[in-house]
């Protein structure tokens, strides 16, 4: 019986930690697409305001860019018009965002059930010292 528990307690913390690892590769990733988007829009003839903001699909129509801005949480970038309104660029992908955000929320709930299973077992540990 305790080698059942030793062997849930340690796929629990393995699989807590291959869900924090995607949660890191996934929000790379999107740093690094809107790195590139970035790096792209600073330099060279027609390369501002950034494509993605020009091509954007929910881009009002017949409005003009004149800035951008990156956010972090959730990641993406925003284009600005100089009306004052916003809209998203196509720099991150739609899937990304959701996915990070139910990837995150695995990875919190795994640990704590990590932390839950670790705090029973000890217990059970020193109940069995006792007697």
């Amino acid at each position: 019986m305790a080698e059942s528990g030793s062997a849930e307690s340690t796929l629990l913390r393995g699989t807590a930690i291959f869900a924090a690892a995607v949660t890191v590769v996934l929000y790379l990733f999107g740093l690094l697409l809107v790195g590139v988007a970035l790096s792209e829009a600073e330099s060279g003839a027609d390369s501002t305001p950034m494509h993605q903001c020009r091509d954007a699909g929910d881009r009002p129509q017949n409005v003009q860019v004149d800035a951008r801005q990156v956010q972090f949480l959730p990641l993406r970038v925003l284009c600005r018009t100089p009306d004052g309104r916003e809209f998203t660029s196509g720099v991150v992908p739609p899937w990304l965002n959701p996915t990070l955000a139910v990837s995150f929320a695995a990875t919190v709930a795994l640990t704590a059930a990590a932390f839950v299973q670790a705090d029973r077992r000890a217990a059970a540990r020193q109940a069995s010292a006792r007697s």
